[in-house]
């Protein structure tokens, strides 16, 4: 089958911030060198940073309109790679696209509407395997500078449903690996307030702030590290910790983004089948 006819698509949350671009950037530079015969493209799945970016511009395209033109121009097996940490919303929306256009590529013969070929690679923690791994992975990315006695809070952000049990999850393999690294989410529960608790419990007086969430964002960078009242690391100063923030998104981390490009081999080999 011609190169042509094969395609990846890596689809983000994404944000409005030039700087949250280097998680997208690297993890596409190394699908690109892992199928150089394939075409690689990436999608927003958040329509608040489309419009942001906007309608004209490429990234302001849904994915929906970038699978439609890889229909157009002959793509015939695609692989479509999650770049979110959980199942959630966005995930699922991916999910529900994926799902019509398999329904298509199901007839005898499919037409304008269906690839031949189609499947979606996990998120980051897609099952219990992948937390399991992720929370092995999470240690060897710890701030190197961190001394004994010192705790890690990562901040995730947070679904509603089932999914958002997936943070626990990953707190429970965390505590059997090292008590002092922690997970929170912003947008759910358990919060910071709940994560203050524990910190108190475990004796610890200082605090490394890092983000489990694909990029560098808004979340990251104002929410979490941020100088207003509001941020993780204000509350965590006013309830008496030192504290030290650390930005690298986890699709910058490149042990984290092995998990990634793994599911996304796995989606490759079954359209490839």
């Amino acid at each position: 089958m011609p190169a042509s006819q094969n395609a990846i698509l890596l689809a983000a949350f994404g944000s409005r911030l030039p700087a949250a671009e280097a998680s997208l950037v690297a993890i596409r530079d190394r699908a690109c060198a892992l199928y150089p015969d394939w075409r690689v493209e990436t999608a927003l799945t958040s329509g608040t940073v489309r419009r942001h970016k906007g309608a004209h511009t490429r990234q302001g395209q849904s994915p929906e309109d970038i699978l439609k033109g890889l229909l157009r121009d002959g793509v015939k097996r695609l692989a479509v790679q999650s770049l979110h940490v959980i199942p959630g919303d966005e995930y699922k929306g991916l999910e529900r696209l994926v799902a019509v256009l398999s329904k298509a590529s199901a007839s005898p013969s499919p037409g304008p509407d269906g690839f031949e070929r189609i499947a979606l690679g996990r998120p980051l923690m897609g099952n219990a395997d992948d937390v399991r791994q992720v929370a092995r992975t999470l240690l060897t990315v710890l701030p190197p500078g961190r001394k004994p006695g010192e705790a890690v809070l990562l901040m995730g952000h947070g679904t509603r449903g089932r999914a958002n049990g997936i943070y626990q999850d990953l707190a429970d393999e965390l505590r059997t690996l090292d008590p002092l690294v922690l997970i929170g989410a912003l947008e759910a529960e358990p919060g910071l307030a709940a994560k203050v608790d524990e910190l108190r419990a475990l004796g610890a007086s200082t605090v490394h702030l890092m983000p489990l969430l694909f990029a560098r964002g808004v979340h990251a960078t104002r929410d979490m590290a941020g100088e207003g009242k509001n941020s993780w690391r204000a509350g965590l100063a006013n309830a008496g910790f030192a504290c030290q923030t650390h930005l690298t998104g986890a699709g910058e981390q490149p042990a984290l983004a092995d998990i990634w490009l793994d599911h996304l081999r796995e989606a490759v080999e079954r359209v490839s089948a």
